[in-house]
């Protein structure tokens, strides 16, 4: 019964064997720690530099299509032309057609996000949702000022917006408490081609591109359309606006990671226009053939456009097409975009979003 005298002999013999124990018990730990340390130093040493040190966090460049109907009349699958634009914590909207502060509920952005909204240019499927965003935004008075920018005209329209308000303002919201005057939350600044907008580590460019290029254009009081560009954090995004060919928003775009572009089919949607308006549509659709021909891109022309500026990826939007199924015109104009341009290429939805990633 070795064991039992190893643990229950003499006073002495047990002290001798605890103290061998314990010394051969902290020697196998000491050990089993250097092992441990040696093996941890070697897999630090050995680990690629994303685990050696804290991940590198990618800040936020987002676009999302909140409507992405073309022209004038509604559809039942998209919304009018809006856009939003996350830049880290910083949330601005581009453009902003019917519908827009009811798309942002559906992705879950309160208009106190909103800090900023860029206007390309004043038809009314571009900026027919403004007054409601300019509206909602001062009933449930969130602090703050919302900053407008757009070309010249776009002051007039605010104002106007602010009239339409003053009812309103003179009644109160209900509740009892007082709302600050509606010319109090917002304030315009116009811009044309040409400027830049830096907000914080934002930096916004203009041109004047081809939409209104028509008899006239360039008389005093004509309004401009313009296409922008957005620099972040070494990451861009063109878009497009409403325009046709561009030298000048070829240039802007340079070496973009995505270019936001509209898109038309023009053939068979005058011939839809023709069909459903009847002998009515003769006194207009000469015109109306030459502005969409002119003044937008079929996809060969953003095709084009893509592939002189060089740019990673192109997100399509704006789309002015004929009524019902979308799979024929979606063919027809990626088979244009593919003559000239070989990169990717998204059909947006309303309320898709697209990330420009970190280099």
């Amino acid at each position: 019964m070795s064991g039992g005298v190893s643990v229950e002999a003499t006073h002495a013999a047990g002290r001798s064997g605890t103290r061998l124990a314990t010394r051969k018990k902290d020697g196998m730990m000491i050990a089993g720690l250097t092992a441990a340390r040696t093996l941890a130093l070697c897999l630090l040493l050995a680990a690629p530099p994303a685990m050696a040190s804290a991940e590198t966090v990618c800040p936020t460049l987002r676009w999302t299509t909140l409507g992405t109907a073309g022209g004038p009349v509604g559809t039942p699958e998209r919304s009018e032309p809006a856009n939003m634009l996350e830049a880290g914590d910083r949330t601005v909207l581009v453009d902003t057609g019917d519908g827009t502060a009811q798309q942002l509920t559906r992705i879950g952005v309160p208009l106190g996000r909103i800090s900023a909204i860029f206007i390309s240019h004043h038809h009314m499927d571009h900026t027919a949702g403004l007054a409601a965003v300019i509206g909602l935004r001062w009933m449930n008075d969130f602090p703050g000022t919302l900053t407008i920018y757009g070309p010249p005209g776009t002051r007039e329209m605010v104002d106007g917006v602010l009239q339409t308000m003053m009812p309103q303002s003179r009644i109160g919201p209900g509740g009892g408490f007082p709302l600050k005057p509606p010319a109090g939350t917002v304030t315009v600044v116009e811009i044309k081609g040409g400027d830049t907008v830096t907000l914080g580590d934002l930096t916004v460019r203009t041109v004047e591109n081809s939409h209104f290029s028509y008899p006239g254009s360039k008389a005093p009081l004509a309004g401009q359309s313009l296409s922008l560009r957005f620099d972040w954090g070494g990451r861009s995004i063109g878009y497009t606006g409403d325009t046709g060919p561009s030298d000048a928003a070829d240039v802007l775009f340079q070496a973009s990671d995505m270019l936001v572009s509209e898109v038309v089919e023009p053939d068979r949607l005058i011939a839809a226009i023709a069909s459903q308006r009847g002998p009515d549509a003769a006194r207009f659709l000469p015109a109306l053939r030459d502005h969409m021909i002119t003044h937008h891109l079929t996809g060969e022309q953003v095709g084009l456009m893509a592939s002189k500026a060089k740019v990673g990826q192109v997100v399509l939007t704006h789309f002015a097409v004929p009524p019902g199924p979308f799979e024929p015109s979606e063919k027809s104009i990626l088979a244009g975009i593919a003559m000239h341009y070989a990169g990717k290429v998204d059909v947006a939805s309303d309320l898709s979003r697209f990330e420009v990633k970190c280099r």
